[in-house]
């Protein structure tokens, strides 16, 4: 359905808090000050403050040594974020709280209890989960309506889509102006007419993901030669084409074709392989350990944070483009 990008009643959240400094509320407090708005971020341990407050200046660097952000030096963006350690204090004069607090219902619950006993009763409460059914999470508000899902991808602060998801009692004008926001500070949102477990993109990568494993553990090919297979041939093609736009290019009927041939041989298992059991098993759990799939020990986590963000980074100008060009054919069509 069309959105109103102002809200039902025409105002677009312009002060945000956002609860939780941890990876990604820091990621979505910077990607909010780099977008203009002020933000207040809050946690309860000044420790975890302070790595947000080193993190997000080195993020407002990177992002306008990148030319994402062209109307801000670091500082104009650092200066937009306040630092507290009192929810009060965070969500007193909010439009727009964003939830980032561990993926814990009890911790969830106990955070909206507080946040809507001090904040604004217009505000809008957007939560970050990615794993949480909005239904066991809304019951704690006397105003469920005010109350919507919005997630965030990691990198917070360069990934450029949010998910916006509707729960059994969110209102149309909630939705319309968590999208208001995300849109004024640069963000894409997709709406989500309803709530299921993954929402659209945790889906779809999952899905990829046990068809990965299941040619790797069939030994059809090394893990090296199926990430090169993803990442030069339909990967490649993905920010320009997505899915279902690529399928219109290709022909429905050559797709449905090649469905009828190969969805029997796909694998669909309901339980991890047993190759990522063993890999768990023994420690190996990725960047973090130092090993998983591939030996990263030779360098720093910190070191590969940095060139991942750079790297994706330098593909946000193609996803606009694709974007724009997309954008600019559905006009012209209706002209």
């Amino acid at each position: 359905m069309d959105r109103d990008p102002g809200g039902a009643d025409g105002s677009t959240p312009s002060t945000i808090a956002v609860i939780g400094a941890g990876t990604m509320g820091r990621g979505i407090a910077a990607a909010t000050a780099a977008g203009g708005l002020p933000v207040a971020l809050f946690d309860v341990e000044e420790s975890a403050l302070e790595s947000a407050r080193e993190w997000i200046a080195d993020a407002a660097a990177r992002l306008v040594d990148a030319g994402v952000v062209a109307a801000d030096g670091p500082a104009a963006i650092t200066e937009r974020v306040g630092y507290v350690t009192s929810i009060a204090d965070a969500v007193a004069d909010a439009d727009l709280v964003v939830e980032a607090v561990p993926e814990d219902r009890g911790i969830k619950v106990e955070t909206y209890e507080r946040i809507e006993r001090h904040a604004p009763t217009e505000a809008v409460v957007a939560t970050n989960t990615s794993s949480l059914p909005l239904a066991d999470l809304e019951g704690a508000f006397e105003e469920a309506g005010r109350f919507c899902g919005a997630h965030w991808f990691h990198p917070a602060h360069v990934v450029p889509v949010v998910e916006v998801v509707y729960g059994e009692s969110t209102t149309d004008a909630t939705v319309d102006r968590t999208c208001a926001y995300l849109e004024a500070i640069g963000k894409d949102p997709v709406v989500l007419e309803r709530d299921l477990p993954g929402f659209i993109a945790n889906r779809m990568q999952l899905a990829l993901n046990r068809e990965a494993w299941a040619l790797v553990e069939a030994g059809v090919a090394s893990a090296e030669d199926v990430d090169r297979a993803v990442k030069g041939s339909f990967g490649f093609r993905l920010p320009v084409l997505g899915v279902l736009e690529k399928d219109d290019h290709a022909g429905l009927d050559v797709h449905h074709k090649v469905m009828e041939e190969l969805l029997p041989d796909i694998d669909r298992r309901t339980e991890p392989p047993a190759v990522l059991e063993e890999l768990v098993e023994a420690g190996r759990l990725g960047v973090k350990s130092g090993r998983g799939v591939y030996d990263w020990s030779a360098v720093s986590e910190a070191d590969l944070s940095t060139l991942r963000d750079d790297r994706l980074l330098e593909l946000l100008e193609v996803y606009e483009t694709a974007r724009d060009v997309r954008e600019d054919l559905e006009t012209a069509g209706d002209v």
